[in-house]
């Protein structure tokens, strides 16, 4: 039977248990791909929503009258939104756990959504869009770290990084298509309140959905909520067994050490314990949301202004970029479980950062159709880069400050997606030749070195390792 036994210092701890072995021995079968499946869906609704503003921004301009400013700080407001939702849902997680913050998350998207959709001025609109991305953007520390403590570790990199990226690129896709039709079918002033009614519609099934979500294994050991725990982890181990009606192999028990300090305290933990590994987080979360959001906003400025494509080919070219971008994420998760975390990482933000050098490099040079063939290769390892940092992350932590870890990485990351696009905004507005690119593409591309050397520097190799041993090595890493 499980013990839960207090050290001297009464701040740690310690349950002996075989349940996370028991949990993480069983291969993927449909339970995982079940609880991947409700997970990921509130990440089609991450991207669904963000990429509502932008697909419905001609008529916004026109039903609010709206100024070139106002028009334009609209993403960056999301991503204050955003920034507040990852601490704030990342960190409620280690509290009062998974399922109650998905329940949370997707309520207040709920909410946002309908303010958004009823909104009469471009106060109440940008008051609904920040309430949405505190909801949706909250999804994503939770979800990375809900399905990094279900699935088994030979599978993690692949799970967590293309399910997480590819998630986003769907929802993406589909606002995209949403509002196109809403607004190209319905009159101008009810267009759009219908595509963002749309978000409340996939919000609801969201939830509905996630009503029968099991909470993480993790998380109840950690709260000694062990019968709950065990009910999981049977039911799993059940389902697989009356699929293949094959036994799984016996494991020994082991002792997991949980903090049982305070927020703050936490915080602190964080920071103190683990100074290397949220560094780490951080910086690579930075270096990545820093090109991916310019792809969507600094990209069609330069065909338009530089190279003197029509508006309505802009959209076709991104769907290019877009394909390229999921290949790239779905051929490097890949390689995240073949040949590890740090080369893989490492490869995709190094090989992004010299892409954008030789682009900016001879942009003057080239043809219109090579700069988008080029553009298409550089965004093959942006998104690849945007997916295969996930897994790392998720892994680096314990139990205790695992979401709360990665809501404050991926907070402060949205940081890079506000000042990236502005900077680079500013510098292709200020310049009307190519040289102006040139300088905004290596700018970025100085960005996504240091992305790739922090990985050198810093990273830990976690790849197909069990979460506590993971997050222990990560610890004591010397790398």
């Amino acid at each position: 039977m499980p013990q839960s036994v207090k050290n001297d210092k009464g701040d740690i701890r310690s349950i002996k248990t075989n349940l996370t072995a028991r949990l993480d021995r069983i291969p993927w079968n449909s339970w995982h791909t079940y609880i991947f499946a409700i997970l990921f869906a509130g990440v089609i609704l991450e991207g669904f929503s963000i990429s509502l503003g932008g697909a419905t921004l001609g008529a916004l301009e026109k039903q609010f009258d709206l100024t070139s400013f106002e028009a334009v700080i609209l993403t960056p407001l999301y991503l204050v939104g955003a920034l507040i939702g990852s601490f704030l849902m990342g960190t409620m997680a280690d509290y009062i756990g998974r399922k109650k913050v998905f329940i949370i998350t997707v309520t207040i998207v709920i909410i946002g959504s309908v303010i958004v959709a009823l909104s009469f001025n471009y106060g109440s609109l940008v008051f609904g869009r920040i309430i949405t991305a505190i909801g949706a953007e909250g999804e994503v520390a939770v979800a990375n770290t809900a399905l990094a403590e279900f699935v088994p570790p030979k599978k993690r990199g692949l799970a967590v990084a293309s399910g997480n990226a590819t998630a986003f690129d769907v929802g993406t896709v589909a606002a995209s298509l949403v509002a196109f039709f809403a607004i190209s079918l319905l009159p101008s002033t009810i267009g759009w309140r219908v595509a963002f009614a749309s978000a409340v519609v996939l919000a609801v099934v969201v939830f509905i959905a996630r009503l029968k979500l099991p909470e993480s294994v993790r998380y109840l050991i950690r709260k000694n909520r062990l019968k709950e725990a065990e009910a999981i982890v049977s039911k799993a181990e059940k389902a697989y067994q009356a699929k293949t009606h094959k036994k799984l192999p016996p494991v020994s028990a082991e002792m997991l050490n949980f903090s049982s300090q305070k927020l703050s305290a936490k915080y602190g933990l964080l920071f103190k314990k683990y100074p290397r590994r949220i560094t780490l987080a951080i910086i690579l979360n930075l270096t990545e949301v820093w090109p991916y959001y310019a792809a969507f906003s600094v990209i069609p400025v330069i065909l338009v202004k530089f190279f003197n494509y029509s508006s309505s080919s802009v959209s076709l070219s991104l769907v290019y970029i877009t394909f390229a971008g999921v290949l790239g994420i779905i051929v490097m998760s890949f390689a995240l479980d073949r040949i590890g975390r740090r080369k893989t990482i490492t490869a995709s933000y190094g090989i992004a950062a010299f892409m954008f050098l030789l682009i900016g490099l001879i942009v003057a040079h080239i043809s219109l159709v090579l700069f988008v063939i080029l553009l298409a290769v550089l965004y093959f390892w942006v998104y690849a880069a945007a997916g295969v940092l996930y897994p790392q992350i998720s892994e680096m932590f314990p139990t205790e400050i695992r979401s709360t870890a990665v809501g404050t990485a991926i907070g402060i990351g949205r940081l890079g997606g506000i000042i990236g696009p502005i900077i680079l905004g500013i510098i292709l507005a200020a310049g009307d030749t190519l040289t102006a690119v040139t300088i905004a593409f290596v700018i970025t591309a100085v960005i996504m070195f240091i992305g790739a050397i922090a990985e050198v520097i810093l990273g830990p190799e976690l790849n197909g390792k069990s979460l506590e041993t993971a997050s222990a090595e990560a610890k004591g890493s010397k790398l």
